[in-house]
């Protein structure tokens, strides 16, 4: 019993030294808070007071009211608060107002999340903490800077009138085929001399207005031609064959063709808004008019079989399932635009998008699945009846839009003595990103497009064909063609055909040039006879 009542008295003991600890820590915190009160107190009558003297010597008549008021105000605020610490439970923290605006300090970020590098940009794509966006541009970025170095390396005028259309090689990415105004083809190796083969056109009236290499054998193209006719041509020197004919040349004819070769299905469209779809035999499987216009251009999707696009005059972009077409009723979408349309060309990346152009100033991207309206680009491009169509081509490797300029005074931002360059824009965006242009060739750049790498562009200007490549590999082509020019014994430019075996001639001038020749003949008769007599003299 005794050891209890030790441990009693023990633990008492404890909580009333306690007790008393937490006694002196209260009062010495209060007192520590109203030292602190009465010296804010303090410095801010001094602030009060010095400000009343200020406004003193403008208004002597107000400083009395003023003192007055402010001690009022100073003695309630002292008997609020004198209140709170005598209550005990509640404390008053008096603080002093910011004199200076906050400072933020700059934090530092990580060049991981800074940098537009691809390697970086992915690493943060895969984490979740990077936007599509940033990636695009990223991947973007190198594509335009190896297209802005870009120049002329190489120029071929094979061809009596303009260039209408151009194909590259689907396993030779150095070799592009080409169609004239005349019905001229040449399919052009770009890495030698004197390797080009040409197929004669008709001349006036065989304007090629869209050519696609065949499937089935990469030596011949399929063309669609003002003569009426789709036909298939043989590099080779076999006999072309007629795939479609119209039978009436002077009325109607094919503006646009495409090949499928899954389905083994050719598909084209005439001046009139009729589509026809063929076997690769030749045997008609449908005709309708789907336009009410000319069919610019026809296009099969590369990522569904299924769907087909036509472009036309009567200002409509259409899509199609080629699985139930009957009527123009069986459209899937239809893409009202301002202008006439003159080409529409699914992405070569994925196939997700759109690229019409016009025959004014719009360039517009749609977006699929349900090909909406994702971007219109005002680019001056207007209609010329006497120069090709212009017709924005897309980049193989990325969203990139390449058309040919042609300055309107009418068009916002338009200044004297503007250049007839070959624009580069970004889907993404809308910008223009680089341009091309060389003082050796100032033309109008109607048709433009990319191989099938990217590394080179073919142009048409006019008559004239442009091979645009990397300045490194400039010179080591330069290079090249000089040699084989110098094994072959050839002099002049790099024209691939001579002007007087690729103009065609009128009766008349060929008169002309039998009399020439003849006279000439006599002439030389002459001087010989005479050099006989002065001889024998």
């Amino acid at each position: 019993m005794a050891s209890k009542r030790r441990l009693r008295s023990q633990k008492e003991r404890v909580v009333d030294g306690n007790e008393n600890i937490a006694d002196l820590q209260s009062e010495t915190y209060a007192k520590r808070l109203s030292k602190r009160m009465k010296k804010s107190q303090t410095s801010t009558n001094l602030d009060q007071r010095k400000n009343v003297l200020q406004e003193a010597t403008s208004d002597p008549d107000q400083t009395e009211n003023t003192l007055s008021n402010s001690n009022k105000k100073n003695s309630s605020i002292d008997c609020e608060k004198s209140r709170l610490f005598e209550k005990g439970n509640d404390i008053l923290f008096d603080f002093k107002p910011r004199r200076h605006g906050l400072k933020l300090c700059t934090v530092f970020t990580p060049m991981v999340y800074r940098s537009k590098n691809i390697v970086h940009c992915l690493q943060q794509y895969t984490w979740g903490t990077r936007c599509t966006q940033t990636l695009t541009q990223s991947l973007t970025s190198p594509v335009v800077s190896q297209i802005s170095d870009m120049q002329l390396c190489r120029t071929a005028s094979p061809f009596d009138r303009r260039v209408t259309a151009m194909e590259w090689h689907p396993t030779k990415p150095h070799v592009v085929a080409i169609g004239s105004k005349g019905g001229d083809i040449m399919l052009w190796d770009t890495q030698q001399f004197n390797n080009e083969k040409f197929i004669q056109g008709i001349g006036p009236g065989g304007i090629i207005n869209a050519l696609k290499f065949w499937p089935y054998d990469n030596d011949k193209v399929l063309t669609a031609a003002v003569d009426g006719r789709v036909t298939l041509h043989d590099f080779e020197g076999r006999q072309s064959r007629v795939v479609t004919d119209t039978l009436d040349a002077h009325s109607y004819w094919y503006c646009s063709v495409d090949v499928h070769k899954d389905r083994k299905l050719v598909v084209a469209g005439d001046n009139i808004g009729n589509v026809q779809m063929l076997s690769d035999e030749g045997k008609k499987v449908f005709e309708f008019r789907l336009h009410k216009n000319k069919v610019t251009d026809i296009e099969l999707s590369p990522r569904e079989e299924w769907l087909l696009c036509t472009s036309s005059t009567d200002q409509t972009v259409m899509f199609w399932d080629i699985r139930m077409m009957a009527n123009r009723k069986s459209v899937l979408n239809l893409l009202k635009h301002d202008r006439p349309v003159n080409s529409a060309h699914f992405s070569r990346t994925d196939g997700c998008r759109l690229l019409t152009t016009d025959q004014q100033n719009q360039v517009r991207v749609y977006q699929a699945p349900d090909w909406r309206l994702e971007r219109t680009i005002l680019h001056p491009h207007r209609f010329f009846r006497h120069l090709t169509p212009i017709k924005a081509t897309w980049h193989p490797l990325q969203d990139l839009a390449v058309v040919g300029r042609y300055p309107d005074p009418n068009f916002p931002g338009y200044h004297s003595g503007e250049l007839r360059t070959i624009d580069v824009v970004d889907a993404n965006t809308g910008n223009t990103v680089c341009s091309l242009h060389d003082p050796s060739a100032p033309g109008i750049v109607s048709v433009n497009k990319f191989s099938n790498d990217g590394n080179l562009l073919v142009s048409g200007m006019g008559v004239n064909i442009l091979l645009w490549m990397k300045k490194e590999e400039v010179a080591k082509t330069q290079e090249g063609l000089v040699t084989s020019l110098k094994g072959l014994g050839h002099q002049g430019s790099n024209s691939t055909r001579s002007n007087s075996s690729r103009q065609p001639r009128n009766k008349s001038d060929e008169k002309k040039m039998k009399k020439l020749q003849g006279s000439k003949t006599e002439t030389k008769n002459m001087k010989l006879k005479l050099k006989s007599k002065n001889d024998k003299l």
